[in-house]
């Protein structure tokens, strides 16, 4: 028994003497780490070199874990909870990028000191340089692909159906022509009266497509403002043969702007007029209510032209203010829309093809990464 523990004291202080005599300082420091924090220390050590790991608390109870690995992936050291490290001793069998790895979970702030020692395995080593450096490592892979590489052209022939406009007409619609008596407010009947008026409908197809470009009014009171209507009439057919053909009252001609005025009638009676856009204010119209318009006038003789609304249906409100006499009012309504015509045309075509083969390759890839490598 006595022989045993004097050959472990002998061993021990050969150990400590060898320890302090051959060991070389790598790197003494302090490691700080708070709250899910980690710290990594990297140096190189050469092979046959044996690590003397010392670690001491400084702050906190213990380490979280503590690893050693040589790089990349091959851990060769673990400590959990780590409260103090002495002199452990670890072997290097290869040459190479060794990683010192501390992790902390703790809520409070954990400082650590510790010392890293290398004794080497023979004097070729002993001044072994435990730095390192960036290194770019090249991996080269090869894919295989399919491409398709033009080898010419070929004519193709093939027909080309093109629509074109073959025709373009101007359609004048007569939507109302008539003559309205107005009766005075002092007579049994209403003072006011309304007149409905439908909007041409509007085709569209393939081949055909309208357009409401306008529609115009006349609206005058009296012999007199009938009278002006013929005369306007008359310049109409007086004017040039392309014109009147293509227009067969004034309002059509004054929708589209071919002529800038007509002739009115400047005495007689004059009525009030309202358009309206549906049959709901035309009612609160009729019944001395509040309603909603679009346009309104006062007027012995008057006419315009108008492209809104330009589909559906509006109402022409009429109101006599004259206390006795009654009054018959003329009135016109026309619209203009532009038809065209189209027809679908066959074009024989030629077109060039290209003319592809499929090639099989192989794409060279180089991909680059950043190491750590020994200095030496």
């Amino acid at each position: 028994m006595k022989t045993n523990l004097l050959l472990l004291f002998i061993t021990s202080i050969t150990f400590n003497f060898c320890y302090s005599n051959n060991s070389i300082l790598v790197n003494e420091s302090t490691v700080v780490l708070d709250l899910d924090q980690s710290k990594e220390l990297y140096f190189s050590f050469a092979e046959g070199d044996e690590i003397i790991f010392e670690m001491e608390m400084v702050k906190g109870k213990h380490i979280k874990e503590i690893k050693v690995i040589e790089m990349p992936t091959n851990t060769i050291f673990t400590e959990f909870k780590a409260e103090q490290i002495n002199k452990k001793s670890i072997s290097i069998r290869n040459k190479g990028i060794y990683k010192f790895s501390f992790y902390s979970s703790s809520l409070t702030r954990r400082v650590c000191k510790i010392k890293i020692y290398r004794i080497p395995a023979n004097e070729s080593t002993k001044n072994f340089n435990t730095n390192w450096r960036w290194e770019i490592k090249r991996d080269t892979t090869y894919t295989a692909y399919q491409q398709d590489s033009l080898v010419g052209y070929k004519t193709i022939k093939y027909q080309e159906v093109i629509r074109e406009l073959k025709e373009t007409k101007i359609e004048e619609i007569l939507l109302l022509d008539r003559l309205e008596k107005v009766h005075s407010i002092l007579n049994n009947n209403k003072s006011r009266t309304y007149l409905k008026v439908d909007l041409p409908l509007i085709e569209t197809s393939q081949l055909k497509e309208e357009k409401l470009i306008a529609w115009s009014y006349w609206i005058g009171v009296g012999k007199e403002s009938q009278e002006a209507y013929k005369r306007n009439t008359k310049m109409i057919g007086d004017m040039a043969k392309g014109l009147a053909s293509t227009y067969t009252s004034p309002l059509g001609a004054y929708a589209v702007g071919a002529i800038s005025d007509l002739i009115v009638a400047n005495t007689g009676n004059d009525i009030e007029y309202f358009f309206v856009n549906d049959y709901q204010n035309v009612e609160q119209f009729m019944n001395y209510q509040q309603f909603s318009l679009f346009d309104k006038g006062k007027v012995i003789n008057s006419y315009g032209k108008k492209d809104r609304p330009n589909n559906g249906t509006f109402y022409l409100c009429l109101l006599n203010d004259n206390n006795y006499t009654p009054v018959e009012v003329d009135v016109k309504v026309v619209a203009v829309k532009e038809i065209k015509i189209f027809e679908n045309i066959i074009y024989n075509r030629d077109k060039e093809e290209p003319q592809y083969i499929t090639l099989d390759k192989i794409r060279m890839n180089i991909n680059e990464t950043r190491v750590r490598v020994p200095v030496e």
